[in-house]
């Protein structure tokens, strides 16, 4: 009976160690190939209520997203490159060194949980060639 309760007392203080974590939630950016999600590019986290608060999460980090990205334009200014250009060159030191006509999509990720769609898809395909980014040819 002793470790019973010892056992059932440990289980009750993990348990509210684990409720006292605070939120959190990521948000990236990914694009598909054949056999795989590729992440092109992790946001900064945002914060969130709650582990349950699953569209505060997936509105803030489409917010984000558009914000940084000008709605996911893959021809658009980002500093000194287009966006566009920014994921090739991340793609290419990671050995992805061609991308064709493919599209970015957003994703979040809540507490250590499953990466999610946001509903955000870029406005082009992305093409890379040896990390450079060029316009797609269908």
């Amino acid at each position: 009976m002793k470790y019973f309760t010892l056992a059932l007392s440990v289980l009750c203080a993990l348990a509210y160690v684990r409720t006292q974590e605070s939120a959190y939630c990521r948000c990236a950016l990914f694009v598909s190939s054949r056999h795989t999600e590729i992440m092109v590019y992790e946001l900064a986290p945002v914060n969130i209520d709650t582990c349950e608060s699953h569209n505060q999460c997936q509105n803030r980090c489409a917010t984000e997203i558009s914000q940084d990205t000008n709605d996911l334009d893959l021809w658009s200014m980002w500093g000194n490159d287009t966006v566009g250009q920014a994921f090739c060159t991340e793609l290419y030191s990671h050995f992805f060194f061609y991308i064709h006509n493919s599209y970015i999509h957003g994703y979040y990720e809540m507490c250590g949980g499953p990466w999610e769609y946001t509903g955000q898809d870029s406005q082009q395909p992305l093409c890379c060639d040896m990390g450079q980014q060029e316009h797609c040819i269908a």
